[in-house]
């Protein structure tokens, strides 16, 4: 690499800032359904709350996890409190 290139590219690496919040489009219900998980409510403890069936959580966890590119429960949220999504 030539010293010109470098210097451009050391120059880009000081610019740049990465998003403070990366965009993952949960819907309102979905970012309701990751913060009920984040204060550790199991997904069927979701499902019913306050003696009633609670249509939101009738969601899957899996289009969370496929929206915030983790595999399990535990990763959703150990990223949403990471990346501060709720």
């Amino acid at each position: 690499m030539s010293p010109e290139v470098a210097r451009r590219v050391v120059k880009l690496f000081r610019e740049f800032r990465p998003p403070e919040r990366a965009p993952c489009g949960l819907t309102p219900q979905e970012t309701e359904l990751l913060k009920l998980l984040v204060e550790g409510s199991s997904l069927q403890d979701c499902r019913w709350r306050d003696g009633d069936y609670n249509q939101h959580c009738l969601l899957s966890p899996e289009s969370i996890y496929t929206k915030l590119q983790v595999h399990s429960k535990s990763e959703a949220v150990a990223k949403a409190l990471r990346e501060h999504l709720i």
